[in-house]
């Protein structure tokens, strides 16, 4: 069943019955809905502090600040090494559990806000540098995200996104005290090549890290499936894919294994 895609209580009770809306919009802006869609009604107030950086030159290496005082800032160190620097804590920006993160691009990099009830976050985010600034490598997108809740013990959390969520990706479940992620695994592609199914899993931003979102002991998961020229959302019971690569420690940009593009080639002749 495909119904138009609105926000609010509405989606989430579609939710969490298994079913969410198909966006009848531009493919991407759908992709962002369907996502979107996933977060209850309780508005998120997500503002842009800052789109510039002023560049410094320090013993430690190449500072990239806001204009917004007592913000974070990033830092890039000798060799492809990089930082997020909030307070008096430097927590690192390319070694990852997702894998090894490239630097941002400053040039494109901005300053989020995100304000809960309790709970208070900026997130630098942007498109990374070098080979991810071209091809198909442009897809992924990059949080430092800083909660800053507790000014003098800051918490870091870097995420990716991929098919160019950004901070579509950032969102508040009902009744969640932190912030959740929806972290997006391609798992199969078409006869074009563009990814046309993903597996989400959603996690919550606490003290030790991300961690899967249960309900009654299940990981909440979904898989986003592009129909025409919208996405549609529906709950799923387990996202083999991602377990698999996690299970492997691979890393976020692991390719698709070639098994999957036959599955599904042999499916649509």
């Amino acid at each position: 069943m495909l119904l138009t895609h609105r926000t609010g209580r509405l989606s989430l009770s579609l939710a969490l019955l298994g079913v969410l809306p198909l966006a009848q919009a531009d493919t991407h802006e759908s992709l962002s809905a369907a996502v979107e869609s996933l977060w209850s009604g309780e508005q998120v107030s997500i503002s842009v502090l800052g789109s510039s950086f002023t560049q410094q030159v320090s013993k430690a290496g190449t500072e990239y600040r806001p204009e917004v005082k007592h913000a974070p800032f990033y830092l890039q160190a000798a060799g492809e090494s990089a930082w997020v620097v909030a307070g008096r804590m430097r927590f690192n920006a390319v070694t990852t559990s997702w894998g090894n993160f490239p630097r941002l691009d400053m040039r494109k990099a901005r300053l989020l806000e995100i304000d809960l009830p309790k709970k208070h976050y900026q997130v630098l985010t942007g498109p990374g540098a070098g080979l991810f600034g071209v091809g198909d490598w442009q897809r992924y997108g990059f949080l430092q995200v800083i909660d800053i809740s507790v000014p003098s013990a800051p918490l870091h959390y870097p995420l990716y996104t991929d098919a160019g969520l950004g901070e579509h990706a950032l969102g508040r479940l009902a009744d969640s005290p932190v912030l959740n992620y929806a972290r997006l695994v391609p798992t199969s592609q078409s006869r074009t090549g563009e990814i046309d199914t993903y597996e989400v899993s959603l996690y919550a931003l606490g003290r030790k890290g991300p961690e899967r979102v249960l309900r009654d002991g299940v990981a909440l998961a979904y898989l986003l499936k592009r129909e025409g020229d919208g996405w549609n959302i529906e709950s799923v019971d387990r996202t083999p894919v991602t377990a698999e690569r996690d299970e492997e420690h691979r890393p976020f940009t692991t390719p698709l294994r070639p098994a999957l593009f036959s599955v599904k080639r042999n499916d649509q002749q």
